[in-house]
């Protein structure tokens, strides 16, 4: 644990212990991170005592040079008081959206006589309402074309107040059929009034409160014989049934949900959002979490949380379906009215993994993207991807080796390949130790376990390639079931025709001798080869090396150490002269002309 700054201490035994939020700041005095807590001592005081609990906050820690905290009443206010904070502040360790000021909401000035609609990035407390955020601008395009089409309201910034006078002309919206012209008089602010009315229950997924109230009036119309308006109404109200058929029923108690996934690889992370209204799935929304890389997925859920529905505290959804229960959870769900829910099985939980995919397929798309800007590693993998039907794209891929000579000396080897290239700070080797004599499958499955029982998160393999047939992947296979480990893809390739074999597949598959993906296969077979030899050269040398020198009389084992780690081999020895050898540390005159008789003798 690094020093404590005094000032940090001092501030540590005044710390009340109410509720309420702690903003850290560094020796520039910009604030690095913002959280809040039940009771601040508690929680403030335990990021200077002991280790942390992991590599992102040890780097936090080593960075506050000061600290301030915000007492509140509640431990409510402390999290809205939080989202506010991040949101201001957006410091360096805090986990965030992407800046949310990119992300567009629709906008209905309700505070005004004739309210406008359009689309805003800006949320203020302006007694307007608010829709959204929308991540897919061309479907809050599409949206507000069809309102253009079935319920006309104003969009341009004229101010028209009902009794003051009204301007001259208006725009070429009216001609359009885009507007119903209230500038010039062309509606009443009470029949102004319903169309807004149903443009608010269309964008809340009450379609059918809308229908119903397009057929109250277009019976009214027909009633008194205006037929032409009638008629505009009709097809409205066919435009919104054609709507409905075109989307899947969820929910028949027509209520509005919220469905959240998230997926996290290495520094990317990206929660899906289901929007769910009236029942229907109508929406999906992505947003891409920044600072995420070593956080866990309980609190990348938190984190989401806090700065999505805080906000909008007074329009959340009847329920929202979480992956996983966020870090505060009782805290969090008394702020969110108890609307949250971790479903465990059925119709729910199907609909939690649809939210969880669509994260995924977004946080694949954006490696895609990383991979083609860096180099034309991208198509070797893509292709191994597609060719195999592997879940993900392979970016990280390890190939296992076993090398034993005569029998003897049994070792295996672990290369790593990131984004198709070496990653020699990964490679691997393991002397076996529980495998007597030559038994590659059970060296294959010494060698799995002690690799996945202590790599992390970053090393954590896409790709595992094992050297060989059907028997070496079934040996694979079995470890990573015993191991529980179900994200791995496993893969077997064995040399005489290269041919690909996979789990639960009787049929191998041969790539074209062409392929960029087959290339890529066999470079990384190749590579944990030539690992594997030179390792078991190496190590059979000093073997050979060490049994030469015990027959050497007056030798001790450190000095035999000495020579192997200055010489090398028995013949750099044989060749140096006495006062090489005796230049070595341990090693005097004397022993020089031993070593050097018994050598010459041989």
């Amino acid at each position: 644990m690094a020093k404590v700054p005094k000032k940090i201490k001092d501030k540590l035994i005044l710390l009340p212990d109410s509720a309420g939020v702690y903003i850290y700041r560094n020796s520039s005095d910009k604030v690095i991170y913002v959280g809040k807590s039940k009771v601040l001592k508690n929680r403030v005081r335990s990021y200077f005592s002991g280790k942390p609990a992991d590599g992102k906050t040890q780097e936090l820690v080593s960075k506050i040079a000061d600290l301030d905290y915000i007492v509140t009443t509640t431990e409510e206010q402390a999290l809205i008081l939080e989202a506010n904070l991040i949101k201001k502040y957006r410091p360096k360790y805090n986990i965030m959206l992407k800046d949310d000021k990119q992300y567009p909401f629709i906008k209905i000035t309700l505070k005004e006589d004739f309210p406008r609609i359009f689309v805003t990035r800006d949320m203020k407390k302006d007694g307007s309402r608010y829709f959204g955020p929308y991540t897919d601008s061309r479907a809050i395009r599409k949206t507000l074309r069809l309102l253009e089409w079935i319920f006309p309201m104003k969009t341009c910034s004229r101010i028209i107040e009902e009794g003051k006078p009204l301007y001259k002309r208006a725009c070429m919206n009216l001609q359009m059929g885009k507007c119903p012209a209230p500038c010039v008089g062309k509606i009443t602010k009470a029949e102004y009034k319903k169309t807004v009315k149903n443009v608010i229950n269309f964008l809340n997924g009450r379609n059918q409160d809308v229908i119903d109230d397009l057929i109250l009036q277009m019976n009214l119309h027909s009633q008194k014989m205006e037929f032409e308006e009638a008629a505009r109404k009709r097809d409205r109200i066919a435009d919104i049934q054609k709507l409905n058929k075109s989307r899947n029923l969820f929910f028949t108690d027509q209520k509005n949900r919220d469905v959240i996934g998230i997926y996290q690889e290495d520094k990317l992370a990206a929660a899906s959002v289901l929007k769910i209204l009236s029942g229907k799935l109508l929406n999906k929304e992505i947003y891409v979490l920044e600072n995420s890389a070593g956080s866990t997925l309980s609190s990348l859920m938190s984190a989401f949380l806090k700065q999505y529905y805080v906000p909008k505290l007074d329009s959340l959804p009847h329920r929202i379906l979480l992956q996983e229960k966020p870090d505060e959870f009782t805290s969090l769900n008394k702020l969110l009215h108890n609307k949250l829910e971790n479903p465990q099985r059925g119709e729910r939980k199907s609909l939690v993994k649809i939210a969880k995919d669509n994260a995924f397929n977004f946080v694949e798309e954006q490696k895609l993207k990383y991979l083609r800007k860096s180099d034309r590693t991208i198509f070797p993998i893509k292709e191994l991807k597609d060719k195999l039907g592997l879940t993900k794209l392979p970016r990280k891929m390890v190939c296992l080796d076993i090398s034993t000579i005569q029998g003897t000396d049994t070792v295996s080897s672990l290369v790593f390949f990131e984004n198709g290239k070496p990653k020699k700070k990964n490679y691997r080797h393991y002397i076996i130790k529980t495998v007597q004599g030559q038994d590659d499958f059970a060296s294959m499955a010494e060698t799995m376990n002690r690799y996945l029982l202590k790599i992390n998160e970053q090393e954590k393999p896409d790709l595992i390639v094992i050297d060989g047939g059907k028997g070496q992947l079934s040996s694979a296979q079995a470890i990573l079931m015993e191991l529980e480990i179900d994200d791995i893809a496993l893969i077997s390739l064995a040399k005489r025709l290269e041919e690909v074999y996979l789990p639960g597949k009787t049929e191998s598959i041969i790539l074209p001798r062409s392929s960029s993906a087959l290339r890529l296969l066999v470079n990384l077979r190749d590579e944990a080869h030539r690992f594997a030899i030179t390792f078991h050269r190496k190590r059979r040398s000093k073997r050979t090396l060490q049994s030469e020198l015990d027959k050497i009389g007056g030798i001790g084992e450190k000095t035999k150490f000495t020579l192997l780690k200055e010489f090398g081999s028995i013949e750099n020895i044989k060749n140096a002269t006495i006062a090489e050898l005796s230049d070595v540390k341990g090693i005097g005159e004397k022993s020089a002309k031993l070593i050097l008789g018994y050598l010459s003798s041989e």
